[in-house]
């Protein structure tokens, strides 16, 4: 029985990093691939609205899943990184865009989901050992 609480603790411990590299993906990986597809010839239209909202969707979802980790292990550093993020990502996208700043934002996502993630390992390694 105590091998399953185990499994179990750290089982959804890659989603905040998930949602921080779509949120990168949706920001920066965006350009990358309308830059390669116009080498080819290709031209496509991205609606700068509709990227927006993407990029502001995943740094709420990281938000989220490191606020659900946040509740398991009661380790508040990662919590306050990924506010911070979000809050500049999401400031950065509709009041003042300042690519600058949304990339540090960007960052402090990415930093919050790897340090909640290694939070959410310790306690499951911290847990075996018990």
């Amino acid at each position: 029985m105590a091998a399953d609480t185990q499994k179990g603790s750290g089982k959804l411990g890659w989603l905040p990093g998930a949602a921080a590299i779509l949120a990168f993906i949706a920001c920066n990986g965006l350009f990358i691939v309308v830059a390669v597809l116009s080498v080819f010839g290709i031209t496509i239209a991205i609606n700068p609205h509709i990227q927006a909202a993407v990029v502001s969707l995943f740094a709420v979802l990281t938000l989220g899943f490191v606020f659900l980790g946040y509740r398991k292990h009661h380790v508040l550093g990662p919590m306050i990184l990924s506010v911070l993020g979000a809050v500049v990502i999401v400031g950065s996208m509709y009041i003042f865009f300042n690519k600058i700043v949304e990339t540090l934002g960007l960052l402090a996502l990415i930093a919050s989901a790897i340090w909640s993630w290694r939070t959410s390992k310790a306690s499951v390694r911290s847990t075996a050992t018990s």
